[in-house]
């Protein structure tokens, strides 16, 4: 999976064309591959929003699309069916047991890829109607699945609705620090502290400071810790509601604020106090949710498939993909299933990964190949690059990436062949390419554009155009493992089925 790996024709601002892949082109011609879609309701998201790297990795495990997190928390405020919902009113019951403040806290955009300003907007004068006296909202700007310079309008909407309803902003800081999911503590730190503490730049007017941190060139992904109607700070007798669904980017604030075991920076200890958040994790602690993404009867991922059959099976990413190879490819079910085998490679400690344009590639690559020695049935492996160099918004870095990508794509390639395996090329979604627009403005965000899919085998005829929960029935249709009831929604991408066993009948016997 190249990672925010994206096709598009149009030239301009588009760092895979700017990159000429040489190796990837060649790959592109001579072998078969499909186009698919990646975003809107093509996997399960509102029609036009492009896709992210939690739910396309899901796609692609379950081999089908399901009603995803953000249309789940939609329909529960638009028919006010939270009003029933237990853990809701629980919060509820708190609040007005111990007459505390309800402390509102995700990132505030539209991007949809962690939340979405739409239901925030219409859960705050739900949340007065239910007799919540106080709100302090804190803002966690975005700049990177947005613009990179518009939080200035989300925070007046936001700021309109809380006026009208009991609330304030008590907050604002960038995504830099409060969503940090690399183990970079020093920057969960600084967010801690502002909302625990009320340790942060204190500000009287967020438009006017926010334009000077422009000025510096200091975006919204960055914007530093700032104090708004001076301090509110979380205490006991409070209530915090997480207000993102995506839950890779919570786990280290939620835990620094919740988890009494947590060691990696000194945290208070609130005893009268609770937190709660959209949908279940597994790894935060004390924390109660909303929702429940799907009944679990209903999603069996390829990788739980692959295991029930006793099939040997390696994940490989970097640490800013690993869950996404693991948790999130097994349907959030498990991060590891029996005869699975997972390589976590570490992502550099760098402020910004155009400071390492080929992040920790080089190294993802000599655990594949050393997997491929090692004779696993199939093998998952994720380059972050596109992706992650996309969000930089850095065009000269992302372009050195991509070419030295291609390289290593070569060099994995013809490992795999050597060992005797098939290699299928495919992206989750689409990012680096558009990185500047037509206004020559620079774009941090994913795209809508679809995604390549190759299959390195021309004996095998594939449809022109598909989606990705074609990957999966094409995996098993390759591999003549029959397609799953739970699959059976979703149609394979090959014409002509020479199937695995087939294959073994003329040459030694493929891995994937």
């Amino acid at each position: 999976i190249l990672d925010g790996f994206g096709l598009r024709e149009d030239e301009h601002g588009n760092a895979v064309k700017k990159a000429s892949m040489t190796y990837f082109n060649k790959l592109w011609e001579e072998y078969p591959h499909s186009t698919l879609e990646s975003s809107g309701e093509a996997v399960g998201l509102p029609k036009g929003q492009f896709g992210n790297s939690e739910v396309c990795h899901e796609v692609i495990g379950l081999g089908k699309k399901i009603k995803q997190k953000i249309t789940i928390i939609n329909e529960n405020i638009e028919n006010r069916e939270i009003l029933n919902n237990e853990n809701f009113n629980d919060m509820i019951t708190h609040l007005e047991t111990t007459g505390g403040t309800l402390h509102l806290m995700g990132l505030l955009s539209d991007g949809g890829v962690h939340s979405s300003i739409t239901y925030m907007l219409k859960l705050i004068p739900i949340l007065k109607e239910k007799g919540v006296k106080k709100m302090v909202f804190h803002a966690i700007t975005d700049g990177r699945d947005t613009g990179r310079k518009t939080s200035v309008k989300y925070l007046k909407q936001i700021e309109e609705v809380l006026k009208e309803n009991n609330g304030i902003i008590g907050s604002i800081c960038g995504r830099y620090y409060a969503m940090d999911r690399d183990n970079k503590w020093d920057r969960t730190e600084k967010y801690y502290n502002l909302v625990i503490n009320g340790v942060g730049f204190n500000i009287l007017n967020y438009e006017t400071a926010i334009n000077n941190l422009y000025r510096k060139n200091i975006t919204d992904e960055f914007l530093p810790p700032m104090l708004v109607n001076g301090k509110n700070p979380i205490n006991d007798n409070d209530a915090l509601l997480w207000l993102n669904f995506r839950p890779d980017r919570a786990r280290q604030i939620l835990n620094a604020i919740n988890n009494p075991d947590f060691k990696e920076f000194k945290t208070k200890n609130l005893s009268n106090f609770k937190s709660y958040m959209m949908f279940k994790q597994d790894d935060v602690v004390n924390v109660k949710h909303f929702f429940i993404l799907a009944n679990p009867d209903n999603l069996y991922p390829i990788g739980e498939y692959f295991s029930d059959l006793k099939l040997s099976q390696a994940r490989v990413a970097e640490t800013e993909k690993y869950n996404h190879v693991t948790y999130f490819f097994n349907a959030e079910k498990s991060k590891k299933f029996p005869m699975c085998t997972n390589y976590l490679i570490p992502s550099p400690n760098v402020a910004t990964y155009d400071e390492t344009p080929l992040m920790s590639a080089i190294d993802v690559t000599k655990q594949v190949k050393k997997c491929l020695e090692n004779d696993f049935d199939f093998i998952l492996v994720n380059y972050a690059n596109p992706d992650m160099l996309g969000h930089t918004g850095n065009m000269d870095a992302t372009v050195t990436s991509l070419r030295a990508l291609d390289k290593i794509l070569q060099t994995v390639v013809e490992s795999a062949q050597d060992n005797f395996y098939t290699v299928m090329i495919t992206a989750d979604h689409g990012n680096c390419d558009i990185m500047i627009d037509d206004n020559g403005e620079i774009v941090t965000t994913h795209t809508t554009s679809p995604v390549p899919f190759i299959l390195l085998d021309k004996k095998i005829t594939l449809k022109e155009k598909g989606d990705l929960t074609n990957i999966a029935p094409t995996i098993l249709k390759y591999m003549d493992i029959a397609i799953p009831k739970e699959m059976k929604e979703s149609k394979d991408l090959i014409l002509e089925a020479v199937s695995y066993t087939h294959l073994r009948a003329h040459e030694t016997g493929r891995n994937l």
